[in-house]
């Protein structure tokens, strides 16, 4: 069984950030970009459902990272790496773009919203040259997980609730499952989400996946 402190710090960090995210209310999405040495450097994560904001709908986690990019600090830009928990939409792929990251890894293709594929639509984004890497299979399945959780936890519209455990479902339906069992089981029929840590939360949906299958 695949553990969280088997991952590496930038899914690490990615899935601490999609927790405090889900916990205050927000979609289960962050991202990270890293030096080319690996040392994370500016991260972001969704802020779509909190208040304080003049315009949430905008606070997705790649814009938000690309955003909180120190370019004095850090001026070698085209070298560095963002991680991306749920692939870009077209929002944060156009920022990603202007703002000069040049690599991409992705923990889950997104079928419904994911706008990599556009780079090569465009001339000006395709000539950029832009790198785009998907991660090993447990990323995926573990973001669509968190994911899960968080509409299982927060979304009381059930119909648009079915939808979009359909589309989390399309590339990683084992993450899907893994968190509907956890909450079937009542993890958090006594417990609130913050009390728990992003690795206990992961280690937990590992335990309910047969990588085997």
């Amino acid at each position: 069984m695949t553990r969280f402190d088997t991952v590496g710090r930038p899914w690490q960090r990615v899935f601490e950030l999609a927790w405090l995210s889900l916990c205050r209310g927000s979609k289960a999405i962050a991202a990270v970009i890293t030096d080319s040495e690996g040392n994370i450097i500016s991260e972001g994560r969704n802020r779509t459902c909190e208040p304080g904001l003049p315009n949430p709908a905008a606070a997705h986690a790649e814009t938000e990272a690309v955003r909180e990019l120190n370019i004095s600090r850090y001026p070698d830009v085209h070298s560095y790496t963002l991680y991306a928990g749920l692939e870009p939409c077209v929002m944060c792929m156009g920022t990603l773009v202007m703002g000069g990251i040049r690599r991409v890894v992705i923990g889950a293709r997104d079928n419904y919203g994911g706008a990599m594929k556009l780079i090569d639509v465009f001339g000006f984004a395709k000539q950029r040259g832009i790198e785009t890497v998907c991660s090993d299979r447990i990323i995926g399945e573990m973001q669509r997980a968190f994911q899960t959780l968080r509409e299982l936890l927060f979304n009381t519209d059930m119909d648009k609730l079915s939808e979009m455990l359909e589309d989390f479902s399309v590339y990683d339906r084992k993450g899907v499952e893994a968190a509907k069992a956890l909450v079937s089981e009542g993890l958090f029929s006594d417990r609130e989400p913050s009390s728990f840590t992003a690795g206990e939360i992961f280690d937990l949906l590992a335990e309910k996946i047969d990588w085997e299958e």
